[in-house]
């Protein structure tokens, strides 16, 4: 993981971000890389923990790092469930499978982005950067 400075001096606004994941360390070190980008981070350990999370903290939520696979209410289903809930919030899936096997799960409807697992600090720093601008 590269943690390179000159890639976090560029980061514009400070956002609230959602990290939902399942497993523990990647909650860890995610939180860590969004705070040291700037965010705040609430993170969430499942779909149903997120939406719980969301309702409480939505006036405050820029967007939302989805991990695609997880025990009980899966990414996808999540994914839908937000969506109804802020049609316009950017949602970032992440996932250990490629983009292209992402995407074919979303037929129904896009995702914001897609980022790989692990997480690279410069790209999770440059989508969430590219999503905030869209937004602002």
């Amino acid at each position: 993981m590269n943690t390179d400075a000159s890639s976090q001096s560029q980061q514009t606004d400070s956002q609230t971000v959602l990290l939902v994941d399942d497993e523990q360390m990647v909650l860890e070190v995610g939180k860590a890389i969004l705070q040291r980008l700037g965010h705040e981070v609430v993170t969430a350990e499942s779909g149903e923990e997120a939406l719980e999370k969301f309702d409480h903290h939505q006036d405050a939520i820029g967007c939302v790092v989805l991990d695609l696979t997880m025990p009980g209410m899966d990414g996808k289903e999540t994914f839908s469930r937000l969506r109804d809930l802020a049609p316009g919030l950017p949602i970032i899936i992440s996932s250990g499978l490629s983009a292209e096997q992402v995407s074919a799960q979303f037929e129904d409807g896009p995702t914001t982005a897609f980022i790989q697992k692990p997480y690279q600090v410069a790209e999770l720093s440059s989508t969430i950067q590219s999503i905030l601008k869209k937004n602002a």
